[in-house]
């Protein structure tokens, strides 16, 4: 792939964790045998132009430093022109984009309207600048300061709605996305950072290393490697050192890095005397790096906000060195699993102060649990932090946008019928292309079978508790199961997509063997808790049991949200006895669309009643013949077509479910669709969900 990395910040001068990252994504996917070139903002010092750092070619753009404005103005047009002319000479199939102002002018070029793209997200930009305000004559307080956070935040998020898809580190980031910009789990895609393990990794001799580097040998060593800046929270690092230092006489702290705060940080060590205690050492090369990290005892993480990722903390590991942090950003993340008591209780200078204090005693009582800890910090990084794991599945992810650009350049052909498709108009965000013969609809990019897995493990819970039921819903299963007829000598029912559960526990008290499945784990221990009987954590489309092994399978609101429809009714067809029954309730297509366009010509009028979020659109939109061609193509003889009954709790934010009318249009909407239902013969079905119940073909079942 030709690949194209736009970065603020250039991988040939490491100042920190984030011009690590673009420089190792880079330089590890040209070894890969990828053709990547970067388009980075000069760094101070350094002048415009291209170089070529370890076969890596790199293209510097010069920006205005004088103002904030001039900065953030020219930073814009000055990467949109670099890319410009970096992809008219060279090409490229893919952006790559880091940090938000140099993003925007990428994708505010005609490459980036064109090619497919991944923003790696480091940390909020407006929120960083607000840690840093009144450090630099660029981080302004006041109302100025308060402009330039908003404009950051208005840049950030306009570059988030424009990319293909957004990489984060963490689970952290991919939560301060979702709650700062309102970005779909499902444009998320988690790849942690990893560690060059080769380069850091325990070291053979600890006490003749520290000989070596100059440190003395018979001390408690602490360390710690920050920017030296606001949040990162070395004055209250410092001030538990003072609190420590009467317990550990002889403890010393060395601190590496420069920022903003170091005459500040040198005088307040100063203040408190701490001068035997703590040692400065400046901005330390990133070779020395290991060493450093190998001859402390610990390494300290006092963060106290927006720890984004911390590749320092898997560095330290990576060298057998146990790592103690404040419960801070995505810091939890990478010690919990190794040791939760490697976690200060919080970020006060008290806290730190005791956390250490029980590390130090510990590393003194107890030599062998700290070779095992060190042992443990070391393969926890292998297993989960090592370079070639994150580079494998950043290569993945930018391989499958480079191949879903080119699949969308390809006439499409309808997933149910084979008839051709066209374009049709954009629904939050989404495009869909519509059948001509049986106007199924269906996403012009589907979801991987991953973002969808991520979707309903962590944004459809937070929407809808898998353990929640309005009495409608109750209603609807019941009346499901009572049009089946009789369990009969204690038949099995198969519910997949079974949520919470709440079916599967009408069934069983009507003496039905329900079986439930759910793609979620939450959903699945809800549905097990509640329910009582077994459920599995499966695809629908991969179902692990046995061919005709029950009497019926319910699809109720699940079929429209998946990748293959056609392959979830095959495993259906497979796992059903001869003349077992199926049963589908799906959104009607038919309904939910023409509402859609007549919602679009109400504008703003939708959108403060809360109309706008009633077209129910998922990854497939089924229209009443569609659904019934994809189930006979499956394999089923349908039985019966009948509109479902409304099931709405009204609108989101009112104990609402979203994506339902709201409850003064349930009866007009049931009343009409009973009459068009009616009067055609059920030919029209204009309900917003209809049913569908169906036989294996070759039974006898009956509605």
């Amino acid at each position: 792939m030709r690949i194209l990395i736009v970065a603020d910040v250039s991988p040939i001068v490491v100042l920190g964790g984030a011009e690590r990252v673009v420089w190792e994504q880079a330089s590890r996917l040209v070894a890969a045998g990828h053709r990547v070139r970067v388009v980075s903002r000069a760094p101070e010092n350094v002048g415009p132009g291209g170089v070529v750092h370890r076969d890596v070619p790199v293209r510097h753009f010069a920006v205005d430093r004088r103002t904030l404005r001039s900065f953030i103005r020219t930073s814009i047009l000055e990467a949109r022109r670099a890319v410009v002319d970096e992809v008219d000479a060279h090409g490229a199939d893919v952006l790559h984009l880091h940090q938000p102002l140099a993003a925007f002018g990428a994708l505010t070029s005609p490459a980036g309207r064109r090619l497919p793209s991944l923003y790696t997200f480091h940390s909020p930009a407006p929120l960083e600048y607000q840690t840093r305000r009144g450090t630099t004559g660029r981080h302004r307080g006041g109302l100025v300061g308060h402009a330039g956070a908003a404009l950051l935040w208005l840049v950030e998020r306009a570059s988030l709605a424009r990319v293909t898809r957004i990489h984060v580190l963490s689970d952290f980031s991919a939560g301060l996305i979702r709650k700062l910009y309102r970005v779909p789990s499902r444009r998320i895609v988690k790849i942690p950072a990893g560690v060059d393990l080769d380069r850091f990794h325990p070291p053979r001799d600890r006490m003749a290393l520290r000989h070596e580097v100059g440190l003395p040998v018979g001390r408690p060593l602490l360390f710690t490697l920050r920017n030296l800046e606001p949040r990162m929270g070395l004055d209250n690092l410092m001030r538990a050192i003072d609190l420590l230092r009467r317990r550990v006489p002889d403890v010393l702290l060395l601190i590496g890095g420069a920022g903003s705060l170091r005459r500040e940080l040198e005088a307040g060590a100063a203040a408190l005397h701490l001068a035997e205690h703590v040692r400065f050492l400046g901005f330390v090369p990133d070779g020395d790096l290991p060493r450093y990290y190998g001859a402390a005892d610990a390494f300290v993480l006092p963060t106290r906000a927006l720890e984004g990722f911390g590749l320092v903390t898997v560095e330290a590991l990576a060298c057998g060195t146990p790592v103690l942090g404040t419960p801070v950003g995505a810091t939890p993340e990478i010690l919990a699993p190794l040791d939760p008591a490697l976690l200060f209780r919080d970020a006060s200078a008290e806290a730190m102060a005791q956390g250490l204090e029980w590390f130090l005693a510990s590393l003194a009582r107890d030599p062998t649990g700290t070779r095992r800890l060190r042992d443990a910090s070391r393969r926890h990084v292998e297993t989960r932090y090592n370079w070639e794991r994150s580079i494998g599945a950043l290569e993945a992810t930018l391989r499958e946008l480079v191949e879903r650009q080119e699949a969308a350049g390809t006439p499409r052909r309808c997933p149910v019928c084979g008839a051709p498709t066209r374009r049709a108009r954009v629904y939050h965000r989404q495009a869909y292309e519509v059948c001509s013969s049986c106007h199924t609809a269906v996403r012009l990019t589907l979801p991987s079978a991953a973002e969808l897995r991520a979707c309903y493990e962590l944004e459809y819970p937070v929407r809808f508790p898998p353990g929640r039921i309005a009495p409608p819903r109750v209603e609807l299963f019941t009346a499901l199961l009572a049009r089946l007829g009789p369990a009969g000598g204690g038949r099995r029912l198969l519910d997949l997509g079974c949520g919470g559960g709440q079916l599967l526990v009408r069934a069983a008290k009507l003496g039905w063997r329900s079986v439930g499945s759910d793609v979620a784990h939450e959903a699945c221990a809800v549905a097990r808790k509640a329910s009582g009987g077994p459920v599995i954590q499966a695809d629908s489309a991969e179902i692990p049991l046995r061919g005709r092994c029950v009497a019926t399978v319910t699809l109720i609101n699940v079929l429209d949200h998946v990748r293959d429809p056609a392959r979830v009714l095959a495993e259906a067809h497979r796992v059903l006895t001869d003349g077992g029954a199926l049963v589908i309730r799906v959104p009607n297509g038919a309904f939910q669309r023409p509402s859609l366009r007549l919602l679009g010509w109400a504008g703003p009028l939708a959108r403060r009643t809360g109309l706008d979020v009633c077209p129910v659109l998922h990854v497939f939109s089924f229209t009443p013949r569609g659904l019934r061609r994809l189930v006979a193509g499956a394999g089923f003889r349908v039985l019966e077509m009948r509109n479902s009954p409304l099931t709405a709790e009204g609108l989101a934010g009112s104990g609402a479910e979203p994506g339902e009318p709201p409850g003064w249009l349930r009866g007009l909407l049931a009343a009409g669709a009973r009459v068009v239902a009616t009067l055609s013969r059920r030919r029209w079905l204009l309900a917003p969900s209809i049913e569908l119940y169906a036989c294996r073909a070759g039974g006898d079942a009956r509605p």
